[in-house]
């Protein structure tokens, strides 16, 4: 689908997108400290804290690169 050429709908999509990629981030680094936790190291809740710390990291680096994308997109566009 081409991206929107209302910029209110394209600036929510893109939101949308970030918040969903911080969430799933965090929702696999959670769950990977969990699997940790309760079946490799029995190290509760250091797994689980640990998880959710680099998950909240790449959730963060994940938004920032998106960001910046979508950045260089508009602002090429706006150029023309």
């Amino acid at each position: 689908m081409p991206p929107s050429q209302d910029p209110f709908y394209a600036g929510l999509g893109q939101a949308v997108r970030i918040g969903t990629e911080l969430l799933a981030a965090l929702i696999v680094g959670g769950g990977l400290g969990w699997v940790v936790d309760m079946y490799l190291l029995s190290s509760t809740p250091w797994g689980l804290v640990i998880g959710l710390g680099l998950g909240a990291t790449a959730g963060i680096r994940n938004a920032y690169r998106s960001a910046q994308r979508w950045e260089q997109q508009t602002g090429s566009d706006k150029r023309r």
